[in-house]
């Protein structure tokens, strides 16, 4: 019956990316951690889904609830977003730049942002308003305003209906503006080895190929980056995704990776 279920996947399943129902369940247990998730690897587009892994960050209701960890940014240190955002605002030239903030939980790295020279809006788009001196985008209000810059940093990894999620996710971004994510790639390796699929709150594991029918669907295109941090701590997987609907933007990514090897990030 493993051996059948392994192959076939469960009836009646599919895909949460391309829909395909041509899927293999495996229950795995992490090499250390002796954590067991049972997950749902798409033979198509490649996508790892782990919709028993979900976890309902709505239900805290203080900053003091979200972890702190190196990539946050606090009052006196920048974090990822911020780099992320500073990466952003120079691909992009100009100024008096909007930028938006999906997601970020406990990081302050919107007022790190929000004094950056060429940005004129620093905003913080969730489903709550956390802290009260920020520019608050509801996330579960129709879309009213649209921004240059996107950053979303490890956030994608905790939705459940992916498609859905990112087309609510690119409503917020001008036609010619950028989106940047911070996420881990999966590549194809022993997912009992990976660490990032079995921490609670992922439940989507992207591919490069589910990434690419994500952003085709949306009429974006797409390029990955390695971040610095992926040389020195968080991981060989770990990768910035860029998107945007124009084409002359995603020339501006092609030529700021021409002059830097690497993504900047936290170190």
């Amino acid at each position: 019956m493993t051996a059948l279920r392994d192959r076939f996947g469960h009836r009646g399943e599919r895909c949460a990316v391309c829909r395909s129902d041509s899927l293999k369940i495996q229950t795995l247990t992490h090499v250390k951690k002796r954590k067991t998730l049972t997950l749902r690897v798409c033979r198509e587009c490649g996508h790892v889904g782990n919709p028993d892994n979900f976890k309902d960050y709505t239900e805290y209701e203080s900053l003091t609830r979200f972890p702190v960890t190196p990539r946050v940014g606090t009052e006196e240190r920048p974090g990822r977003e911020f780099h992320m955002a500073r990466m952003a605002v120079e691909i992009m030239g100009g100024s008096e730049l909007s930028v938006l903030v999906y997601g970020p939980g406990r990081s302050l790295d919107y007022r790190h942002i929000g004094a950056l020279d060429k940005v004129r809006r620093a905003a913080v788009g969730d489903l709550m308003k956390l802290v009260e001196d920020a520019d608050w985008v509801d996330l579960a209000a129709p879309v009213t305003d649209r921004f240059d810059l996107l950053i979303a940093c490890e956030v994608v990894e905790h939705f459940t209906d992916p498609p859905a999620d990112f087309a609510q996710l690119f409503s917020h971004v001008t036609d010619d503006g950028l989106v940047v994510c911070s996420t881990n790639i999966y590549d194809g390796t022993d997912l009992k080895k990976h660490d990032y699929v079995f921490i609670k709150g992922h439940t989507s594991y992207y591919s490069p190929r589910s990434i690419a029918r994500i952003a085709k669907e949306n009429g974006f295109y797409i390029d990955f980056r390695v971040p610095l941090a992926a040389t020195t701590t968080v991981g060989p997987r770990k990768r910035y995704v860029l998107f945007s609907r124009s084409i002359e933007r995603m020339q501006d990514v092609a030529l700021y990776f021409g002059r830097n090897l690497y993504a900047p990030s936290e170190r």
